[in-house]
């Protein structure tokens, strides 16, 4: 009898750790559409849904700062395509073929668009890093996405 019941503990811990060592963890493709929840975490906090479908974007405010109230943030929603340069990274453009751009969208528009760097994946959200050129200088924002 003991032999028996040992026998099948042994057969189920070994089925356990197969599921558990061949668990699938999401990699940047499981990223790619989605309902999303992001927030720039630097240099100022701003939250925003986004809804990504492969090439095509819509985000929108949820959470505005105080200090950008003023100054004219777009908070109808944005339409942007994005065009994936690896599995891992991605340049954004405002499309102004969707809604009416802003000067600083296409000022952004003008000089490239926005690069986004996905740097790490914990979960179902992922940490990333924003590129964008200014002249000479690079800006960059870090912040984080969850998939809903």
């Amino acid at each position: 009898m003991k032999y028996t019941f040992m026998k099948k503990l042994s057969f189920i811990t070994f089925v356990l750790l197969g599921f558990l060592s061949f668990s699938q963890e999401m990699d940047c493709n499981d990223f790619k559409n989605g309902s999303y929840k992001a927030i720039m975490t630097e240099p100022i906090k701003i939250e925003w849904q986004i809804i990504r479908n492969g090439n095509e974007q819509i985000e929108k405010i949820i959470k505005l700062p105080d200090e950008l109230k003023d100054l004219n943030y777009p908070t109808d929603p944005q339409y942007v395509t994005i065009e994936w340069i690896s599995d891992c990274s991605y340049k954004t453009l405002y499309d102004e073929t969707k809604s009416e751009l802003t000067e600083g969208q296409k000022v952004i528009n003008g000089m490239g668009g926005i690069i986004t760097e996905i740097t790490n994946i914990d979960g179902n959200c992922y940490d990333y890093r924003t590129i964008m050129k200014v002249g000479e200088t690079e800006q960059i924002r870090n912040g984080r996405m969850c998939k809903e």
